[in-house]
C-alpha cells in the first residue's frame, strides 16, 4: 500500500525523483498516465495491466468506452527509472497536470498520484470544512 506525501523538484531535464519507499514497492516496472482530477497517476505494472485489461474489454460500440480508452491509452507511458531513482515525466503529461519545477507525490492506496502543488492546494481546501472528511467516509459507507 502506498502512503505518505512527498514534495519533489522536477529538474531541467524534466526528471522527478521518486520516493525510495515507492520505488521498492513498485518492483518490476510501472506506468504513468493522466488521471481524473487533473493530476497524474503511477501504477505498478501488474495493477496497470489489470486496469488496462478492464478498459480494453469495454464495448467498442459505446462512445463513452472509446473516450475512456483514448484517455487511458493515449496518455499511458512505461516508466524507466535511472540509477538515481528518477524518471522523465513526458511533455504531454507535464502539460496536462500543470507541472512546472515542483510536484507533490502522494501515496493513494494501490496507486501513486503526482500533483501540481498549486492544484493540490486548491483540491485540499474543500476538506478543511468541519466534517468534510467524515462526510466522504459516510458517503462510501466505510466503517472502522
Amino acid at each position: 500500500m502506498f502512503t505518505g506525501t512527498y514534495d519533489h523538484n522536477i529538474d531541467e531535464k524534466y526528471r522527478i525523483t521518486f520516493p525510495v519507499r515507492f520505488r521498492e514497492q513498485v518492483g518490476e516496472g510501472a506506468y504513468i498516465m493522466s488521471w481524473f482530477d487533473g493530476n497524474l497517476v503511477v501504477m505498478p505494472a501488474n495493477r496497470y495491466n489489470a486496469f488496462s485489461d478492464a478498459v480494453s474489454s469495454l464495448p467498442s460500440g459505446d462512445p463513452d468506452a472509446r473516450e475512456l480508452q483514448r484517455f487511458v491509452f493515449g496518455s499511458s507511458e512505461p516508466i524507466e527509472f535511472d540509477k538515481s531513482g528518477r524518471f522523465i515525466i513526458p511533455a504531454n503529461l507535464r502539460e496536462y497536470a500543470h507541472l512546472e519545477g515542483e510536484a507533490t507525490v502522494i501515496g493513494s492506496g494501490n496507486k501513486i498520484e503526482i500533483w501540481s502543488p498549486v492544484l493540490l492546494k486548491e483540491r485540499k481546501e474543500r476538506l478543511k470544512a468541519p466534517n468534510a472528511a467524515a462526510e466522504l467516509v459516510s458517503k462510501f459507507n466505510i466503517t472502522f
